[in-house]
């Protein structure tokens, strides 16, 4: 509960706000500009809504017909309502593919409104009308087995005992060194003050 004070102040803000968002909208014509989130804003814009796409989403609709997305641990709202639009006409087994690839580990958590709890919610019940496939892949190739198995151990007690969308907490998942064990091979941990 807030007190008249306090919505007065909420209001006072939200009127600022828009203003502030005029005005850097302004700054991005003068200076034919546009930062991450309003290239995103455009997008959706320029497609349209579900009830009313636009000529440019109907076009697109019939010329694309497989969409990869990388680094998909964080998608944005605006990036998932942008994929939602763009697949919006796809039909089961039309032969139309979306790949999406992330590893929720790896998540920048918030970064440009990135939300890892939405690559969990993708992962389990699709994007719009696409269901999506989930392939879990464990082999690390980088790492000889004592460092991964170092890793493993070290690593899965600090992570979330299990994934939340809601909290955006993504359980450890353990890995397999796919190298050949290096005899000697060992990790130490060495403070330096």
């Amino acid at each position: 509960h807030y007190s008249d004070e306090e919505w007065s102040s909420v209001d006072t803000m939200a009127q600022l706000l828009k203003l502030a968002a005029g005005q850097l909208w302004t700054v991005f014509n003068e200076q034919g500009e546009a930062d991450f989130v309003e290239v995103a804003q455009r997008a959706l814009l320029a497609l349209g809504d579900a009830d009313a796409p636009s000529d440019l989403a109907l076009k697109l609709d019939y010329r694309i017909q497989h969409l990869l997305v990388d680094e998909f641990q964080d998608p944005s709202p605006t990036q998932v309502q942008l994929l939602q639009r763009l697949t919006a006409g796809w039909q089961t087994d039309d032969g139309r593919t979306l790949f999406c690839v992330g590893d929720p580990m790896q998540s920048v958590y918030r970064f440009r409104k990135a939300d890892v709890g939405l690559f969990l919610r993708a992962a389990e019940v699709g994007i719009g009308s696409i269901t999506l496939q989930r392939l879990r892949l464990c082999r690390n190739n980088r790492s000889c087995e004592a460092v991964v198995s170092w890793v493993n151990h070290s690593f899965a007690s600090v992570f979330p005992l299990r994934d939340n969308a809601i909290a955006g907490a993504i359980e450890y998942r353990k890995f397999v060194a796919a190298r050949e064990p290096l005899d000697g091979a060992e990790v130490r941990v060495e403070a330096l003050v």
